[in-house]
């Protein structure tokens, strides 16, 4: 199996939780991508070692060889040394060694921009709003996969998009009842963010008082954005 990473220039704006790289990891075969947000550069080489055990574990298979730009973030021979992994590294200037994430990266911040505008919300939910568009782009038919979605290639299986929201959108979501008044409240106003992964329920942020939490019993409005209207 052979992988593409390679970590996005600091961005301007800190995320809700400080995050300001994004590390984009596309297997070269399917071209399913995966996207974590980090804090600091230093941060890569537990996020590599992470995802190699990853791959392991879930799809039984071996990464052999990574390939990145020239970054030193990604001088981590201990770890490819351990696990017996080829690192291809590009040459100085020559982005177009690893092209394939560098396009992948274009396609993720063309959609990510297009869901910030559509919404109105501030520029501080990007990682938000960059984890949802790989989420969508995993599940989109590509032409270099015979008309096959990267998730169908990698899974074998199709995609459930059943559970497909617009982002940005009103939503309302029932009240905790362990902590709620006979005069309170019975539903909170909220903005649909994000699917959280290993949870069949909804991540949202509360109108009110700002609040992430996460809830499974949602009514959606995908016709109303709040942060538009205001």
């Amino acid at each position: 199996m052979l992988v593409h990473f390679d970590i996005w220039d600091p961005i301007a704006t800190l995320s809700l939780h400080g995050h300001k790289y994004l590390l984009t990891i596309v297997e070269h075969t399917t071209r399913f991508t995966w996207l974590y947000p980090m804090k600091l550069k230093s941060e890569t080489g537990f996020r590599v070692q992470s995802f190699v055990t990853l791959i392991q574990t879930q799809f039984h298979k071996i990464i052999k060889c990574i390939r990145t730009d020239n970054g030193p973030e990604f001088n981590l021979a201990q770890i490819f040394a351990a696990k017996e992994i080829i690192h291809h590294k590009s040459c100085v200037e020559t982005p177009q060694q690893n092209g394939l994430v560098e396009r992948k990266h274009q396609h993720i911040l063309n959609i990510t921009r297009s869901l910030l505008f559509h919404s109105s919300l501030p520029q501080c939910f990007w990682n938000y709003v960059a984890a949802l568009a790989v989420h969508l782009i995993n599940r989109i038919p590509s032409s270099l996969l015979d008309n096959k979605s990267p998730y169908y290639v990698l899974h074998d299986k199709l995609p459930d998009i059943s559970h497909l929201r617009l982002f940005g959108c009103l939503a309302f979501t029932s009240t905790n009842t362990s902590h709620r008044k006979k005069l309170d409240s019975r539903a909170r106003k909220c903005i649909f963010l994000r699917y959280k992964r290993g949870v069949k329920c909804f991540l949202l942020c509360d109108l009110h008082n700002r609040e992430l939490f996460l809830s499974r019993h949602v009514h959606f409005y995908e016709n109303i954005f709040p942060h538009k209207q205001s």
